[in-house]
């Protein structure tokens, strides 16, 4: 057992199967990374970016939540693959339940969600754990993760009353009012992946005849050819200007297959401005530091 709890040590909050897909050796070893702050790379092994020392262990036990999160991954991963080189996805809707949990997943176990755990005001605290004075708030977000990473549909997180009442309410509340899309660039500019994952956009969205400043775009890099989009319902009430995709073109949701047993993905084509908007809100908002694949190809923002 110790030998196994010395190997999750190193604990990443981007899975390593995401990075490999942005590493730029034939071994898939390593990637360029640019700290944050500084304008030189270095070349880094993958298994040294994007993870914290213990992030997922617990006094009780170090392995439990790591190999629970792996399990989804290994599960996952052939999706993965798909959405990063396939010109067509096809999924059932079972794969496509298990990927949405799997995306919000990964929005749930990131660092930057567990400091908001962690520095929670007394009313945030009171709202998850019932009490203003829990000083636990870190064992309750691990205990969050660890309970999202062993369900597989929305209705079981939804009934499991070990759940944190918000975070079912998250949940919901990104499968009724966000539709899924794969953008694929084109022209000289690669997508880049940060710390910070995902990306969350915020906009000025009309709903019910009041503007209010909601999310309306969710960014997961998943090579540097291709990111899948979370997309507000709401995205025709929001100006073009705060929008900046072209929706009406790109950001279709998929089809139904004919016996409407699957859904089908296309890659939506972006261009170089469009990938540079992008990067930029990933730079932008990377507090450890960013990643490409290939120099000669990265943003003008880095």
């Amino acid at each position: 057992m110790a030998e196994l709890q010395k190997s999750y040590v190193r604990q990443h909050y981007i899975p390593q199967f995401i990075l490999k897909n942005f590493c730029h050796d034939q071994r898939k070893d390593k990637v360029f990374f640019f700290e944050v702050g500084e304008n030189e790379y270095s070349s880094e092994f993958v298994s040294n970016v994007f993870m914290e020392k213990c992030l997922y262990s617990t006094a009780e036990n170090s392995v439990k939540i790591e190999e629970s999160l792996a399990r989804f991954e290994a599960e996952i991963a052939p999706i993965f693959r798909k959405l990063s080189q396939d010109p067509e996805i096809c999924l059932t809707f079972a794969e496509d339940e298990r990927l949405r949990i799997f995306l919000s997943l990964l929005a749930f176990r990131a660092v930057n969600t567990r400091n908001q755990f962690v520095n929670m005001s007394d009313f945030s605290k009171a709202l998850y754990s019932g009490s203003p004075d829990n000083t636990g708030m870190r064992d309750l977000w691990l205990n969050n993760v660890h309970l999202l990473s062993q369900h597989r549909t929305i209705k079981e997180i939804l009934t499991d009353p070990a759940v944190s009442s918000p975070l079912k309410n998250f949940i919901k509340q990104e499968f009724s009012t966000f539709y899924m899309c794969l953008l694929e660039r084109r022209g000289n500019v690669d997508f880049h992946i940060s710390d910070c994952y995902p990306v969350v956009m915020n906009g000025e969205v009309l709903l019910h005849g009041k503007v209010s400043n909601l999310p309306i775009y969710y960014f997961y890099p998943i090579s540097d050819s291709r990111i899948i989009v979370l997309v507000t319902n709401c995205i025709e009430n929001i100006p073009r200007s705060v929008a900046y995709l072209d929706f009406d073109k790109l950001l279709k949701g998929p089809k139904c297959s004919l016996d409407r047993t699957h859904l089908i993905f296309r890659p939506a084509r972006v261009y170089s401005s469009e990938v540079e908007w992008i990067n930029e809100m990933i730079i932008k908002n990377a507090t450890v530091g960013t990643v490409v694949k290939y120099i000669e190809r990265c943003s003008n923002h880095l």
